[in-house]
């Protein structure tokens, strides 16, 4: 069946909410689900798994990625042999690379990897604009009513931002909040661990280019030599989002007019020195920028100026979802700056400052992501990518995988009409850009992705999303970031609330295990606080994350700073001589 064939698919929740899950038979989490009986890709016939989802050797090979706004990935030579495989064969390839990992430990690891991310920060050359700062009472303060907006919204009681009253640390907190410790949402690994993969990024990793992003699985039962790999992780690694022109030809059209003088915007700025940040932000002269201010009239609250530039914390007092309501623009590698400068709030994202692992501790909830460095809140962490699909073609099992980055009814009549009314396009572009509006686009990660489809979901996600745009405001010019609503510790998870229509959470409830969380087993005492009670628990909550961090930053560093650190992660494996071996001869590809 053709892509022209499939039917229509509508549904009758609100397009906001509509984030992943929709199907009434998926599983807990369908990020990480995979059927058991779901058929092989190996076992078709190749035409037709090619006409079903182009694989994505064949996009690069025939170069139909049309993506505008493309940065430059660093893969190993082994990264290209790999996304040509089926997936039987990736199994067996990922298989044969599975190893046992003894002696873990976790506290020095976290001390070599914030090490290390420090050493890529100098390197980088933003040691003197990045730096990690960690938040001030009065902004742990106003993250707290943010999250404490947030729970009430999961509730069911939704309120509007109100003002923030003093908080007194004698204030009597309920009696309940003692069972929920900082440390609950700390994973801290077993010494002993079946490393799945080395890096699942294919990052080549030379002198601190980039980090590697190791897969584990914990599952005390399992063994290399009983391995069960499971197929979700065998997907095509990228960090940019896939618009097949093949696929989708009205997006490659829109793609092609942007790039015609008038369709796209960039600045003349230029550096003050070789080498240096230019000065894009607040320079009233600069194209990007006045894009970049314009986007804030999204907001209906006056008062709520957001702030996207590439090194300054995100801060939004906003008590409704902040992706249609906010959303930035950044200069990019046509500019004169090149995208080196202060109003790219894509840089730390582009630049995957930050370590993380993926692991997997339980059959129930599957692979999860964590954090081995600190980060700091406000901060853009990682962009959730995928291959951009209208909504009539994600069905089937791409409903588990997909995140929607566009609403037929919300950026025509917003989006749009701020564009019009700004006269910042030629209105032949702007009729060209309200006909891809029509309809739905999605990120489709089942296929090919990053490490965010591993994200978990929470009540409460410490990660949120914001659309940020480069060159243009087609669907194909903007990028879904995520954002961190708090400090992030190191051994932290990373989730992302999926949102109320993510079906998984009605059959089997949430496993979050926050304090806030709705089907958690003290939800009846948590629901019925005030904004400002639950502003209270959430700054008793934030201020004993960072003072054990403290405490083990200060421990961690009076133990181990005497060592040297090595140039990449690495992992005590003994050599197992009996361990089966595949054959990777051109004939088995």
């Amino acid at each position: 069946m053709s892509y022209e064939e499939l039917p229509e698919v509508r549904y009758d929740e609100p397009r906001w909410k509509r984030m992943r899950g929709m199907r009434e038979d998926c599983g807990i989490v369908p990020t990480l689900y995979f059927p058991a009986k779901a058929p092989d890709v190996a076992e078709r016939e190749p035409e037709e798994e090619m006409r079903k989802k182009p694989h994505l050797a064949v996009i690069l090979e025939d170069e139909r990625n049309v993506n505008p706004n493309m940065i430059r990935e660093w893969r190993s030579v082994r990264y290209h042999t790999y996304i040509k495989r089926t997936v039987n064969k990736k199994v067996e390839w990922l298989t044969e690379d599975s190893e046992k990992v003894i002696y873990h430990h976790d506290q020095y690891l976290l001390h070599c990897e914030g090490v290390r991310m420090k050493n890529r920060v100098e390197k980088l050359g933003l040691s003197g604009v990045f730096v990690m700062r960690e938040d001030s009472f009065e902004q742990i303060r106003k993250r707290s009513y943010h999250l404490a907006l947030r729970a009430l919204e999961n509730y069911g009681k939704p309120q509007p931002w109100c003002k923030m009253r003093p908080y007194s640390p004698g204030r009597i907190l309920p009696a309940e909040l003692r069972h929920y410790s900082p440390k609950r949402f700390i994973y801290t690994p077993p010494t002993t661990r079946v490393r799945m993969s080395t890096d699942i990024s294919w990052s080549r990793c030379d002198d601190y280019t980039d980090f590697k992003i190791p897969l584990y699985t914990d599952r005390p039962y399992e063994n290399w030599n009983n391995l069960n790999f499971p197929r979700n992780v065998c997907f095509d690694y990228t960090d940019n989002n896939i618009v097949d022109k093949v696929v989708e030809p009205e997006l490659a059209k829109i793609v092609k007019l942007a790039s015609e003088e008038g369709n796209h915007i960039k600045c003349p700025c230029k550096p003050r020195t070789d080498g240096g940040i230019a000065n894009c932000f607040e320079n009233p002269n600069c194209p990007c920028y006045k894009a970049n201010i314009m986007l804030r009239k999204l907001n209906y609250v006056k008062n709520n100026e957001a702030v996207f530039n590439s090194f300054d914390k995100l801060e939004y007092n906003e008590d409704t979802p902040a992706y249609h309501n906010h959303g930035g623009f950044a200069c990019s590698e046509i500019c004169g700056c090149g995208g080196k400068c202060d109003n790219n709030a894509l840089y730390t994202v582009d630049s995957k400052i930050f370590p993380m692992e993926i692991y997997r501790q339980s059959d129930l909830i599957g692979f999860r992501v964590r954090s081995t460095s600190y980060i700091p809140s406000g901060t853009p962490v990682m962009a959730f990518v995928g291959e951009l699909v209208r909504d009539r073609f994600v069905e089937g099992e791409a409903l588990d995988y997909s995140m929607q980055l566009t609403d037929m009814e919300e950026d025509p009549k917003y989006l749009l009409g701020l564009l019009a009314k700004e006269k910042v396009f030629p209105p032949s572009f702007l009729k060209q850009l309200k006909e891809i509006y029509k309809y739905d686009v999605f990120l489709d990660c089942l296929h090919q992705g990053n490490k965010s489809r591993f994200l978990m979901h929470s009540c409460i996600a410490n990660l949120e999303a914001v659309r940020i745009y480069q060159k243009s405001f087609s669907p194909a010019h903007a990028k879904m970031i995520l954002y961190s609503t708090k400090a992030i510790m190191p051994g932290e998870l990373l989730t992302l609330n999926y949102g109320s229509g993510y079906v998984g959470l009605d059959k089997v409830g949430c496993q979050c295990k926050a304090f806030s969380c709705k089907n958690g087993a003290h939800a009846g005492v948590f629901s019925n606080l005030s904004v400002h009670e639950l502003a209270d628990c959430f700054t008793a909550f934030q201020m004993e994350s960072i003072r054990e961090y403290e405490a083990n930053r200060e421990r961690n560093n009076r133990k181990y700073a005497r060592f040297d650190v090595d140039l990449h992660r690495k992992d005590n494996a003994p050599i197992i001589e009996s361990k089966p071996l595949i054959h990777r001869s051109r004939a088995n590809l």
